[in-house]
C-alpha cells in the first residue's frame, strides 16, 4: 500500500442497529397463539356513557310519588256557595254544643268533642277575611248574631276564637279591599252593641294567662263603633 492508498483509506464503519424496545414476551406469547388484546376504554369516554344513561326508578319510589301528589291537599275556592256551608256547619256545631251542655251540665266529657268542633270551626271561618266583598253573606244568614253570642260562652276559649276572628275580619286593611262589605259589617255590629259585648268579655278574662291577656289585646284592637 503506497502513501495515496494510506491517505484515502478509511475503516470499515459497524453497522449501528436502532434501539428497539423489547417485546414483552407475554404479548409475544399472545401474538403467536391468536389471543386479541382487550382494548381499554378510557375513563372519559366510560363517564360520557354514564351521564346518557336514563336513571333508573324503582317501583317502590314511584308508588311513593304516587302517593305524595294524591295526598296534596286541595285548594278550596273560597266563593258565595262555600261561606254558606261554612255558616251552616258553624250553626249546626254551635247548636250541637249548646244542647250537649244543657243535656249533661255536671259532666264535661260529654260536651267536650262537640265543644272542640265548634272551636276548629270558628278557626276555619277566618279564611272569610280573605273576601270582604262577600260580608254581606255572612250577615244575610245571621251569622254575625250567632257570633257575637258565643262571647258568652262558659268557655272563654270559644269566646276567645270569636275574639280573634272578628279582629281580622274588622282589620282596616281588609275592610278597605270592599266599601260595601264593610259597611254591611260595620252596621250590624253597631246594632249588636259589639263594644258592650266585648267589654263584658274583657271584665272576665284572667290577664295572666297568655291567651287571655292576648285576647284583651285584640278586643281593645276591634271596631268601636
Amino acid at each position: 500500500m503506497d502513501v495515496g492508498e494510506l491517505l484515502t483509506f478509511q475503516p470499515d464503519k459497524p453497522a449501528i442497529q436502532a434501539n428497539k424496545r423489547k417485546k414483552d414476551p407475554r404479548a409475544q406469547w399472545r401474538d403467536e397463539v391468536g389471543l386479541e388484546v382487550p382494548q381499554k376504554k378510557s375513563l372519559l369516554e366510560g363517564s360520557t356513557n354514564a351521564l346518557h344513561q336514563p336513571a333508573s326508578i324503582s317501583e317502590e319510589e314511584k308508588k311513593k310519588i304516587l302517593k305524595m301528589v294524591e295526598d296534596e291537599p286541595e285548594t278550596e275556592i273560597v266563593d258565595e256557595t262555600s261561606i254558606k256551608k261554612m255558616i251552616l256547619k258553624f250553626e249546626k256545631r254551635s247548636y250541637k254544643n249548646q244542647e250537649m251542655r244543657i243535656k249533661y251540665p255536671d259532666q264535661p266529657d260529654k260536651f267536650l268533642e262537640s265543644e272542640m268542633e265548634l272551636n276548629d270551626v270558628i278557626l276555619e271561618m277566618h279564611v272569610i277575611a280573605t273576601v270582604p266583598d262577600l260580608y254581606h253573606i255572612v250577615v244575610e244568614l245571621n251569622a254575625v248574631q250567632s257570633l257575637l253570642q258565643l262571647l258568652h260562652h262558659e268557655n272563654t276559649d270559644i269566646a276567645i276564637a270569636v275574639v280573634d276572628l272578628l279582629q281580622e275580619m274588622t282589620d282596616v286593611d281588609t275592610l278597605n279591599e270592599s266599601e260595601e262589605g264593610a259597611t254591611s259589617l260595620i252596621d250590624v255590629l253597631c246594632e249588636q252593641e259589639v263594644v258592650a259585648l266585648l267589654i263584658q268579655n274583657i271584665e272576665r278574662l284572667d290577664e295572666s294567662i297568655k291567651e287571655e291577656a292576648d285576647a284583651v289585646h285584640n278586643t281593645l284592637g276591634e271596631l268601636m263603633c
